[in-house]
């Protein structure tokens, strides 16, 4: 397998642990260095500069994540507003535009949401430099709203330039090393479409980082 190994955390990688170590050193003793680190944008626990620099340092790319989304938003048909939030957000931040950089949207697991709104998310992404990510729980059985309204997505935008969207699944969860790349995913796609995938945890008292790995390295160039 060729997949790449990385993690999501809401927690600065620099965050020292009760056991001494920081968290990120921690995910490098419980599993391996990682070649990503995702980052929410936006709220109050959002990715700093500084952070940006210790993870570029370490030869990690930075995942940029919008995860300060409601519900009641991203059921409407309009999310244009919310990506503009997530453009700002990463243009503080120094994101470069026009380098394929994604903007992922993040979706609560048992959210309801609207294709409508992924339309307007992506086109207005786009439109600013950047590209359209989402991350969903893509388990049918346990929100089956997830894959109906991103399939309707993908139908809908299949030959429209500018909403290719990286599709990030947050199911089935394993233990250990991929021996096969098998996320769940909408259906409207197959799970070689799907290009990150969420499969665990690594937690230590009240902090966790989430163990996430990429189909194949030319997942890394849509990251920072």
């Amino acid at each position: 397998m060729s997949n790449i190994f990385g993690v999501t955390s809401g927690d600065s990688p620099e965050t020292l642990l009760t056991n001494g170590y920081q968290l990120y050193d921690w995910v490098v003793r419980m599993n391996q260095f990682p070649a990503f680190w995702g980052r929410g944008i936006l709220g109050n626990q959002a990715v700093s500069r500084e952070e940006i620099e210790f993870l570029h340092k370490k030869n990690c790319k930075v995942v940029l994540i919008h995860n300060d989304l409601t519900e009641a938003a991203v059921s409407t048909n309009d999310g244009y507003q919310e990506a503009i939030r997530a453009v700002e957000a990463a243009g503080e931040l120094g994101a470069p535009k026009d380098r394929g950089i994604a903007l992922f949207a993040e979706f609560g697991s048992d959210w309801s949401l609207h294709h409508n709104w992924m339309m307007s998310y992506a086109q207005a992404v786009a439109d600013n430099g950047y590209i359209p990510g989402f991350i969903g729980n893509t388990d049918s059985s346990l929100n089956f709203n997830f894959d109906r309204q991103y399939s309707h997505y993908i139908n809908a935008t299949r030959e429209m330039k500018g909403y290719e969207a990286v599709c990030w699944a947050t199911e089935p969860k394993m233990q250990g090393e991929l021996c096969a790349w098998t996320p769940f995913c909408p259906s409207a796609l197959q799970p070689n479409e799907i290009s990150l995938w969420s499969t665990g945890r690594i937690r230590l008292n009240q902090i966790t980082a989430e163990e996430v790995y990429a189909r194949d390295a030319q997942v890394l160039s849509c990251m920072w």
